[in-house]
């Protein structure tokens, strides 16, 4: 037996990892010597060695194997005990071994015998940083979970499936009895808490080796057959197993994390569990539900058996009613989220189509809204009316009154236009003192009648500045209309004549309405 080293005791020679971009080395096989030849680490109970000598010859004895695990009375009575539970439901009692053979078969009493043997022989200290028995309580769950993934999935190997679930953390409890304290790598488990992958990538950096290769030569090393140590090898990437143990990998990678599921609440992603298993096995979503029942009632059973402490775990239907319940919040929160994503866009897109300094619609607007229309008029073969206008002598209020008077001016007369326009049509600033007026479904005699009143009203509206000041201000509109069938074939010919017919109310003295008549002198409105 060799001593037990440290990291930098060794020889040159050794076999090296490199890792860490170059920069660091670590001898993973020194470690991995360290561990296995390490005398603290208790060897597999000779009652195990036995019944696994006996199962590997070509010519296997039942008798024998029954003979040699009903020498050990506190195994054979646990073994009984645990057939005639109702985690296997059988129809009759089983009072001996070798009844339990005939009844259940070889690999069963195999499973119970090794899973007693190595459960009861690596118990831990009660004083040890490291509860060994929340590890076997976590690899119990893995067991049943694998055992029952493998049986709903039709796999013959289920009780492969449970051992290798079982051990599948072989290679944690190993360095945790030998370097767990001398090395840190108790506290390199409390480092990552519940994160496997975490741990595995932690391991590698400070050791060269993980947890699943140490597990993997200890089960070699206590010549368990090679579909036991795929699993321990492969169970954290079952996607590098070889095809031929790909299976029965996979079911117990997914035991491991039925085992999450129930343990590290409230982190459980049960819908990613679910996927998986689908992906993996094409199991429906009733199947999935239906089997994390089985492995919560099942393994809750086991545990009983094995001494194991589990009334303090949630059942699966707890389980999935609190998934159901996260993934309703969820999904409210989201709507919500995506409610209030919405409703900022269109925030977003209000501001953009809007002046800023008047609230009326923008240029930009004006001219896709316009252009909308009138191909919307055009295939109807409707109405559509424009009004432009302009603010009388506008450039005298900023000369008298400075810029923020006639910004209140803006202000004013945007405001008596949208209150007067309503909902019959778009308001939009379209570049100085001028505002123009889309109106859907108005001919000629409609959009007049409302250029009027549009102006009697801003004439009738003081505009209080300051309490020294009120202003008068005065428009001069401009009507066209587009009924369908008339000379405009494009909407900038429309907005050009209603700019026409605004020079025309200028030129008539101001504060008045014209109208663009393609074929009769311009009148005044009224």
């Amino acid at each position: 037996m060799l001593p037990s080293i440290g990291l930098h005791d060794v020889p040159s020679d050794a076999k090296r990892s490199r890792v860490c971009k170059g920069k660091q080395y670590f001898m993973s096989q020194v470690i991995i010597d360290k561990v296995l030849k390490c005398p603290r680490l208790p060897s597999l109970p000779t009652i195990a060695v036995e019944v696994i000598e006996l199962c590997r010859t070509s010519d296997i004895n039942i008798k024998q194997i029954a003979t040699t695990i009903s020498n050990d009375p506190a195994l054979s009575s646990k073994i009984l005990k645990t057939v005639n539970s109702s985690y296997y439901g059988l129809s009759q009692s089983v009072s001996t071994i070798s009844h339990a053979l005939v009844i259940l078969g070889l690999n069963s009493v195999k499973t119970l015998a090794l899973g007693f043997s190595l459960v009861s022989n690596f118990k831990g200290d009660k004083d040890s940083e490291f509860d060994m028995m929340e590890f076997w309580k976590r690899s119990l769950f893995g067991a049943v979970g694998a055992r029952t993934i493998a049986q709903k999935a039709g796999l013959i190997e289920h009780e492969e499936a449970f051992l290798g679930g079982l051990f599948s953390d072989l290679g944690v409890m190993a360095m945790v009895q030998t370097i767990g304290k001398s090395d840190g790598y108790i506290g390199l488990i409390g480092e990552a808490g519940d994160d496997n992958n975490l741990l595995i990538k932690l391991e590698r950096q400070r050791f060269g080796t993980t947890h699943t290769e140490v597990g993997a030569q200890l089960a070699e090393k206590w010549k368990l057959p090679p579909i036991l140590v795929a699993p321990i090898q492969y169970h954290e990437f079952p996607d590098k197993a070889p095809p031929a143990v790909e299976k029965i990998v996979r079911a117990v990678s997914l035991g491991h994390k039925s085992a999450g599921l129930f343990l590290n609440r409230p982190n459980a992603d049960i819908d990613a569990f679910f996927a998986e298993l689908r992906q993996s096995f094409e199991l429906n979503h009733a199947d999935c539900e239906e089997l994390l029942k089985t492995i919560g009632d099942a393994t809750k059973e086991m545990a009983r058996l094995f001494d194991i402490d589990c009334d303090s775990v949630s059942d699966a239907g707890a389980l999935l009613a609190e998934a159901n319940e996260t993934l309703l919040q969820l999904t409210l929160e989201s709507q919500q989220s995506a409610d209030q994503l919405q409703q900022t866009n269109e925030q977003l897109q209000e501001q953009m189509n809007r002046d800023a300094l008047t609230g009326a619609a923008n240029r930009g607007r004006f001219n896709g809204y316009i252009e909308q229309q009138f191909e919307f008029a055009k295939k109807q073969t409707s109405a559509l009316g424009v009004i432009f206008l302009d603010a009388d002598r506008f450039k005298s209020v900023n000369d008298t009154h400075g810029h923020a008077a006639g910004d209140a001016v803006l202000i004013s007369l945007s405001k008596t236009l949208q209150d007067t326009v309503g909902g019959e049509g778009l308001v939009a600033r379209y570049g100085g003192e001028e505002f123009a007026i889309v109106l859907p479904g108005y001919d000629r005699k409609r959009a007049a009648q409302l250029a009027e009143q549009i102006r009697k009203n801003v004439e009738s509206t003081p505009i209080a500045y300051d309490e020294c000041l009120t202003l008068h201000v005065t428009i001069s509109l401009g009507v066209a209309s587009f009924d369908g069938v008339t000379v405009f074939q494009r909407p900038d010919q429309l907005v050009q004549a209603a700019d026409k017919a605004v020079y025309a109310a200028k030129h008539s003295g101001r504060n008045c309405v014209r109208v663009f008549a393609p074929r009769t002198p311009q009148v005044a409105a009224g």
